[in-house]
């Protein structure tokens, strides 16, 4: 650590993003996310957007972490001075492992399908968020967001959860997910990209995921939300100048009429667009995406890779 004589951390700022994630342990996200909700540091932007950090940030973001790690809220600790973290942090170092990924996704799982179950939203909205800082935007989608929405579509199918529990459900995710985009704080100049499910299509729980996802790569996001027609679709592409456009299709998976959806839908678009298929149902439409010129992405990766060509073309 580089200090002024006075013996205090810099406050000079010199060290970009990547850097100050390899220091603290924190994600780009969590950093962003932490910076957004609690201005937990401010750090210095240049010219080009580029965030520069100081010693004295990275010092106050490492005791966030540790204290986080000791079972602090981040919302609690973000509002004290540097000298009382100081003070916070417990005198003997944290000696236990950090829990395997895997088994923290199924400790937010578990905890958010309970609150599902007792109409909690306030505890799933706090479960959820907790579970996004804590696994980074890729495995909180995948690892518990898309399980836990399936997992309820199972039980409402079953009768064992009621439409009141997926309706709470779907809400309190569209929120989560919405403070997930924002967090992502993309610019002007991000690729843009329009996510919406096409008519007949009422679950948006895929395209909430597809939309967060597109965020946390970089991507403009414009979320139209569920049942839209084609027609809708391709005049928000042409306002907002998107590069592409994300439809998720989830239930049902043999709707008749989604081949002709696809073709007016490609016919409005200007040339060129792609258009990414993916939802439980998407492979189910395969031929039907094919013949409008789409390409299907089944699994979230799979969208993470297609966005990311994308972007590499300019």
């Amino acid at each position: 650590m580089i200090e002024p004589a006075n013996g205090h951390p810099s406050n000079l700022p010199r060290h970009p993003v990547r850097v100050v994630a390899q220091r603290t342990g924190l994600s780009s996200h969590v950093l962003r996310a932490w910076e957004r909700r609690y201005g937990v540091v401010a750090p210095h932007r240049t010219e080009g957007g580029q965030r520069l950090y100081s010693e004295a940030d990275i010092e106050r973001l490492s005791l966030l972490r540790t204290l986080t790690a000791a079972g602090g809220a981040i919302s609690q600790l973000a509002q004290l001075p540097h000298d009382q973290l100081i003070r916070l942090v417990p005198a003997e170092p944290l000696h236990a492992p950090d829990p395997a990924p895997a088994d923290t996704a199924e400790r937010w799982r578990v905890s958010a399908l309970q609150a599902i179950e007792t109409l909690d939203g306030g505890g799933l909205r706090r479960e959820l968020g907790r579970a996004a800082l804590a696994l980074g935007v890729p495995p909180f989608l995948e690892e518990v967001v898309g399980p836990v929405l399936q997992e309820v579509g199972v039980r409402w199918r079953e009768g064992r959860l009621g439409m009141a529990h997926e309706h709470l459900a779907t809400v309190v995710v569209r929120e989560v997910l919405g403070w997930v985009r924002e967090a992502a704080g993309t610019g002007g100049a991000a690729p843009a990209l329009v996510v919406a499910t096409p008519a007949n299509q009422m679950h948006e729980g895929g395209a909430l995921m597809v939309a967060a996802a597109a965020a946390a790569e970089g991507w403009r996001v414009t979320y139209l939300g569920a049942n839209l027609p084609g027609s809708e679709i391709a005049d928000a592409v042409v306002r907002t100048g998107a590069r592409a456009v994300a439809l998720s299709v989830i239930h049902p998976d043999n709707d008749p009429a989604m081949g002709k959806q696809l073709e007016a839908l490609r016919r409005a678009l200007p040339a060129g667009i792609p258009l990414l298929v993916g939802g439980a149902a998407a492979a189910a439409y395969r031929a039907e995406v094919v013949a409008a010129h789409g390409q299907v992405v089944v699994q979230l990766a799979e969208l993470r890779g297609a966005l990311r060509m994308l972007a590499s073309r300019g």
